[in-house]
């Protein structure tokens, strides 16, 4: 997702921090919402000193109650297939929505976030507004860092532009019957029974709970005063709190997850599981027993103190089959003679080093060595963090520490590093180059396929799919797939006015192609040019010379 902020004129009288943190807040909902989605939205300051936040979104489309049913169920599926836990938690919502039409015929109206997501209305430029919002202090102190979130007396503002930001997403509504939004369709008084007598005018409620499955199981209580779509207080100190919490880090919860996968919305998660053993100066601890102050051996600078151990905790029914979430378990001596020592699970995207840089989990996956979880009834992972990022010994196996990338807000326990860590940290450069995608990712994944025994296929003829997205003199992007085999990436050459000034594997995962149905989604490419590149640019299999179309976008650029 794309959330593009336009500040007004007041925006420069709020106090310093203000504009950082709402783009801090715009860049974790970016980064956890993997839609190909943009989000246009105009953001205020309140110089009278009364309004803490406001916001929602402009009602961009009214769809009948079988097209949103339609659309969702096709969503649904796409991210089935993408192994996106949304696409279950979708999936339960629509299975137990009503088989008539709650709206009498009225529709639904949806965000055009919502509406871009479902695949209702196409991916959206900048120049029409989506939503707004409007923050101010409310009579508060408020707390501007986004380290430190937790300090007594004050409120976390990252939390609170979170909650705003999220209503402009679509979690809004009417509640009274009058209008519908999808969210509406999540709001139960009783098993069965949708409550739909909120006082709009007065902004109250009779009680009412969030549900999936057609209100069976209550997952969170709405409040019934100030904003009837926030929580009641029933999930503690929470950003999508009716009230902000002083003395708190108001995350994302794993509830809050939840509603927005229901709302439409693709989520996507590095670390350790319980049990998992990490060298230290007096030998192998499990991680979980870590503590700040603790020494860990590492790689680049020997023995180091633990900062903080991050935490976070899945339930398996919100986990579903979501690739980006399941355990990734790398067989003993699947890198090497003793590595790692025994078993290692650890999260998707945690990085393993391999040939000088790191890998992710799960781009090593091949069933046979390195496997992944297809589903779980729990999981918790735990990241170890460190003054510098560097290399950990876990089960003998050289893994990354954790590294801050704007994701510290959603690990359960962020107040605890808050409290240990008051002053705001420089933002950490990473200690290798990690393999996302290219010829280096697949000689690593070579080498870890050749000592299980399995050959790396060579790359084979047939029809070529896939298209040119960005032609510009300093960077092409786009995707490739063999029809004939799918997951053997392509091998492209660039050429600038007829002359071959690069070559490129296509192996970037892209969650878009994977929505699509295009196998794993490890397709797409992206490439800096040579400085100076000059004429025409094209892209042709390096195989056989097979040429890429171009996008619309791209011939318009």
């Amino acid at each position: 997702m794309d959330i593009v902020l336009s500040f007004t004129s007041n925006a420069s009288l709020a106090p310093t921090g203000f504009i950082s943190d709402v783009q801090y807040a715009a860049s974790m909902l970016d980064t956890l919402v993997t839609d190909n989605i943009t989000l246009a939205l105009s953001i205020d300051w309140d110089t009278t000193g009364t309004v803490l936040g406001e916001a929602g979104f402009n009602p961009a489309q009214n769809v009948s109650y079988a097209q949103l049913l339609s659309a969702l169920q096709t969503h649904a599926n796409a991210a089935i297939g993408l192994g996106l836990a949304s696409g279950s938690l979708a999936l339960e919502s629509i299975l137990n929505m009503p088989t008539t039409d709650p709206t009498n015929g009225q529709g639904v109206w949806l965000s055009l976030a919502q509406a871009e997501a479902l695949g209702l209305a196409p991916n959206s430029n900048t120049t029409t507004l989506d939503g707004s919002a409007l923050f101010g202090t409310g009579g508060a102190t408020l707390n501007f860092s986004t380290t430190n979130l937790a300090v007594p007396g004050e409120i976390s503002f990252l939390g609170v532009a979170l909650h705003e930001l999220t209503h402009a997403l679509g979690r809004a509504g009417w509640g009274d019957g009058s209008y519908y939004s999808l969210m509406d369709l999540l709001r139960y008084q009783a098993p069965g029974v949708l409550e739909e007598s909120a006082n709009s005018s007065l902004g109250t409620s009779p009680s009412a709970y969030f549900s999936i499955d057609g209100g069976k199981t209550n997952l969170a209580d709405f409040s019934t005063t100030s904003d009837y779509y926030d929580w009641s207080g029933t999930v503690p100190n929470d950003s999508f709190d009716a009230y902000a919490n002083y003395g708190a880090a108001d995350p994302l919860s794993a509830v809050d997850e939840t509603l927005l996968s229901a709302l439409g919305f693709d989520l996507a998660a590095t670390c350790f599981t319980p049990g998992t053993r990490i060298r230290t100066p007096e030998g192998e601890m499990p991680v979980e027993a870590l503590r700040p102050g603790d020494a860990v051996l590492t790689r680049l600078r020997g023995a180091q103190a633990v900062k903080w151990v991050g935490k976070r905790e899945y339930d398996g029914r919100f986990v579903g089959d979501n690739h980006l979430i399941l355990p990734v378990t790398i067989r003993a001596g699947a890198l090497g003679p003793g590595v790692p020592g025994r078993d290692l699970i650890v999260s998707p995207g945690h990085g393993i080093c391999l040939n000088g840089a790191l890998a992710p989990a799960w781009r090593l996956v091949n069933d046979v060595s390195i496997t992944q979880a297809a589903r779980v009834e729990s999981v918790t992972y735990y990241h170890v963090e460190l003054a510098a990022h560097d290399l950990l010994l876990a089960e003998n196996c050289l893994c990354e520490s954790y590294l801050d990338i704007g994701d510290r807000a959603q690990f359960h326990n962020a107040a605890e590093y808050a409290a240990l860590s008051p002053r705001a940290a420089e933002p950490a450069p990473p200690c290798l180059p990690r393999l996302e995608s290219g010829f280096a990712l697949a000689e690593a994944q070579a080498g870890v396929n050749a000592r299980a025994g399995l050959t790396t296929p060579a790359e084979a003829g047939g029809p070529l799919r896939g298209f040119v997205d960005i032609a510009q003199p300093h960077r092409v992007a786009g995707w490739a797939q063999c029809a004939g085999a799918p997951e053997v990436p392509v091998t492209l050459e660039i050429l600038a006015g007829g002359v071959k000034v690069a070559r490129v594997l296509a192996n970037l995962y892209r969650a878009d192609l994977r929505r699509a149905g295009l196998g794993s989604g490890c397709h797409g490419f992206e490439i800096a040019l040579p400085a100076g590149t000059r004429g025409p640019i094209s892209v042709r299999r390096a195989q056989n010379g097979m040429v890429l179309p171009f996008t619309q976008a791209a011939l318009a650029a």
